[in-house]
């Protein structure tokens, strides 16, 4: 055979072997770098990723991966995708709604007061209650007794209200992620 045709049936072998190698290998490939998940596939199905919602469907959570996912963002080149995944470690659907008690401490002493119509007086109203601190969603909020205030360089509104015989305090727009604290 001549040297030409051996180089040739070399070459193709090589290309197919490569070939083969990156169809086998390429839709394994994930890594993690900077707070970002990077999963490459050969489609552009995600939906393993969509499982688990939160609330509101602010978070995926992936049980196999031990994180919970943000945002995404897709780019393609023929039949390669590359996901990139913006994710929290664990899963946020545990305190997603949980409003912690020195956060409210903080608040008393920093917030710089912007509106308070109704001049509610946070201090007043759980002086000598107990904290309860817990991964609930309370319902039943007056949007009427609202609090706008500005906390380190960002605005913010806050909430307050009674449910189930519990002084209610919330910390965020009902739309977006709402925190939740309660007192008895």
């Amino acid at each position: 055979m001549p040297r030409k045709i051996k180089a040739l049936i070399i070459a193709v072998i090589l290309i197919l072997v490569l070939a083969l190698t990156v169809f086998l290998v390429y839709p394994h490939i994930e890594f993690r770098k900077d707070g970002k998940l990077y999963v490459c596939r050969f489609n552009d199905d995600f939906s393993e990723f969509e499982e688990n919602p939160s609330y509101n469907e602010i978070y995926f959570y992936n049980g196999e991966r031990d994180i919970s996912i943000k945002t995404f963002d897709v780019k393609s080149f023929l039949c390669f995708y590359l996901f990139t995944f913006e994710y929290i470690e664990g899963d946020a659907r545990e305190t997603q709604f949980i409003l912690e008690e020195e956060f409210i401490e903080y608040w008393l002493k920093n917030a710089e007061i912007t509106d308070n119509a109704r001049n509610i007086d946070i201090a007043t109203l759980i002086e000598g209650k107990e904290a309860i601190v817990s991964n609930t969603r309370y319902l039943g909020n007056e949007y009427n007794k609202a609090i706008y205030y500005k906390l380190d360089g960002e605005y913010g509104e806050m909430y307050v209200f009674e449910s189930d015989g519990l002084t209610v305090i919330q910390v965020g727009s009902p739309d977006e992620q709402p925190r939740f604290i309660a007192y008895k």
